[in-house]
Order: C-alpha cells, then sequence, then structure tokens
C-alpha cells in the first residue's frame, strides 16, 4: 500500500476520496491547500501525490507536483482536472506527472491510478533538478533531509548520524536561520571549509521549526528557481519584478509558443496563470476561477469576433480587466472592440508588468 498525499480545496470531494483510499489500505494525509500540503507532506515521504490542478490559492498542482518531486524523487504524481487541454496534457507530461484523471471519475478509477503509480518508475525527463532541503525543530534538531540535502552533506564530509543543524554548519545557527529569513546568506561545513552554500530559510506555521533550502555557491543562479520560491513560501521574484495584485491571469492565444511563453512569464513574476486556446475552454476555466479578474486575448485568434468575445467574458466577469493582444499597429482596432489595455508582439517582461498592473 501507499503513503498517499491528497491534495484537494472541494471539503466533500477531499473526505470523499481520503475516506475511499483509506479504505483500500493506503495511509492517506490529506490537505485543502497548496501551502497545506506542503507543510502536512514535507516530512512524510508520500509515494504518491494526488492534486486537483485548480487550488484556490497561488500554487496550482503542477507547482505542487514540481516542488514535490524535487524534494522527494521516487514520487509519483496524478493530477486531478475538470479541464483538461492540449497544453495540460503536454505540462503535465512534461512535468512527469503520472496520470492525469478527469471529473467526474469513478472511485475505482482512483485506485487503478495509484496502483499504477506504485508500478511505475519516476524519471526525471524534463525535470529541473532537486532540491537541497531540510526542515529543523525549534531546539535545532533535524527533522528531515531531502536526498539532494543528504548529497550535499556526504560531499562536505558530514557524518550521516548527524541530528543537528550546529553539527553540519560552523556559522552561528540562530543567526544564519534569521538572516536567511530575508536573503540568501553564506555557511559553511564544520568538516570541510572548502564547502559552502547559500541558505534561505522559513519558520513553519506555529512557530514549529524552520525549513531551509541550501544552494552550493556553484548553482547561484538556480535561487530564482519557482520552486525553490513555492517552497519557501516567497512572492518577491527575480529582479523584484513582482505583481502588486497576483490573481490569476487567464490567457486566450492562438500560438503554442506564446502561450507557454506568457504563461511562464506571468508565474514568474508572481500570479498563477491558465491559459487557453479557445473561447469555450476559456471561459470554463473564467467560471471556475472567481478570482481571476486579468483576461489576455489573442487579437490574431479572436478575428472579426473581438468584440464578441469581450461581451462574453464581461458577461462572466463584469470588473474583467481586459488585454488585447497583437502586433505593432492593432492598438486602435483593439481598444475600438473594448478591451482595457494593448499588449503589442513582441513584449518585453517590463511591458506585461504594466499592462497586468495599470
Amino acid at each position: 500500500m501507499a503513503t498517499v498525499l491528497l491534495v484537494e480545496d472541494e471539503d466533500v470531494l477531499r473526505e470523499t476520496l481520503s475516506r475511499y483510499l483509506a479504505r483500500e489500505g493506503h495511509d492517506v494525509i490529506s490537505a485543502a491547500s497548496g501551502y497545506e500540503a506542503l507543510e502536512a507532506g514535507l516530512e512524510a515521504s508520500p509515494d504518491v501525490l494526488v492534486a486537483d490542478w485548480m487550488l484556490k490559492n497561488h500554487i496550482h498542482g503542477l507547482h505542487l507536483s514540481e516542488v514535490f518531486r524535487a524534494l522527494h524523487p521516487s514520487l509519483n504524481t496524478i493530477l486531478i482536472t475538470g479541464f483538461s487541454s492540449r497544453d495540460l496534457l503536454e505540462e503535465s507530461d512534461r512535468c512527469g506527472v503520472s496520470r492525469l484523471l478527469e471529473k467526474p471519475f469513478d472511485l475505482q478509477n482512483l485506485q487503478d491510478a495509484v496502483s499504477d503509480a506504485m508500478t511505475e518508475s519516476t524519471g526525471r525527463d524534463g525535470q529541473g533538478p532537486p532540491i537541497a532541503a531540510i526542515s529543523i525543530d525549534e531546539g535545532g534538531g533535524l527533522n528531515f533531509r531531502s536526498p539532494r540535502a543528504s548529497e550535499l552533506f556526504e560531499a562536505a564530509g558530514v557524518p550521516r548520524n548527524v541530528t543537528r543543524l550546529d553539527e553540519i554548519i560552523q556559522d552561528d545557527v540562530a543567526e544564519a536561520l534569521e538572516g536567511g529569513t530575508q536573503a540568501w546568506v553564506e555557511v559553511q561545513s564544520r568538516h570541510d571549509a572548502s564547502h559552502c552554500w547559500l541558505l534561505r530559510s522559513r519558520r513553519r506555521p506555529g512557530r514549529i521549526g524552520w525549513l531551509v533550502v541550501l544552494c552550493p555557491r556553484e548553482e547561484e543562479p538556480r535561487r530564482s528557481d519557482l520552486r525553490l520560491r513555492i517552497l519557501l513560501d516567497q512572492h518577491v521574484v527575480a529582479e523584484d519584478r513582482a505583481l502588486d495584485d497576483p490573481s490569476p491571469v487567464l490567457v486566450i492565444e492562438r500560438d503554442g509558443v506564446v502561450r507557454r511563453l506568457l504563461v511562464s512569464q506571468i508565474e514568474r513574476i508572481g500570479a498563477i496563470c491558465y491559459a487557453s486556446d479557445d473561447l469555450h475552454g476559456a471561459m470554463r476555466l473564467l467560471v471556475a476561477e472567481p478570482r481571476a479578474v486579468t483576461v489576455m486575448i489573442d487579437f490574431a485568434l479572436a478575428g472579426t469576433e473581438m468584440s464578441s468575445w469581450v461581451d462574453q467574458v464581461r458577461t462572466v466577469r463584469p470588473e474583467a480587466r481586459i488585454i488585447g493582444t497583437g502586433g505593432i499597429g492593432a492598438e486602435a482596432d483593439l481598444l475600438a472592440q473594448g478591451v482595457s489595455r494593448v499588449l503589442c508582439k513582441p513584449w518585453r517582461i517590463d511591458d506585461l508588468l504594466e499592462v497586468i498592473e495599470n
């Protein structure tokens, strides 16, 4: 049987799935949000993550999968969604998702998916490097270390039986932990002075201890890794380019490359982004995500229906900030169709920030 981390924000569905999996003999850890899942599942080393794609915070199911697979490389993910699309299938495959379960599904489908996940070996194709993370109790004792953290310690000559952070680093532990909440600080191995790591930390809820991420100096560029920011609950992004209002953004874009670029850049500046290449799928997402007030519509995709698309979006979300995207010279035509702002292609990250914020 498996240890299953179940993440679902619909209370009734979460309880139903949790009870069913427990009856099937699995150890179930349930969470109602991505951040709750990070706390509940960090030290449990789950075998299988079952997560809804659309979660009601700033972490969706794929984000959660990427973070947990970076901490627990043997973990397999089952993603639940009511909004299957080509983009989601491709992104799920890139993230190493074992199975995509479309709502509604039978409970037996879930059990079959968990059983299949337990027999599959996880590949890291397309995945970023693993994360070196440890959790520490209030007294400085180690509760958890990820496989990557163990690798760093072994390379620095740290004995395997150490139980405290002050047995690993020679710096003042309290000072390093407090300093790490504000910025990356450098710490040195107590056992081999040639090994230095960059340390970032956050207090865990309830002041039960600390979560610490270590990054070798030679991997310094990885500090902007989205998975690290999620794990550390950081909303400030690279180069201080961050949205003041990180409400979800909906992108309706024809070109797959541009669509994926918009998603990656919008998430890089602090907001969840959902994308579709057709109006019908986009409207379903908009109905399901009441927090989304920014909608980007590709003029080349909507064409002569642009005005109608704008009206349909405003029918569902009257307060929507609708951004029309199009080539240089299309500004007047787009504004005439009723959009709030225009983003001209090709755009820069500063242009994207400005058009979403203003």
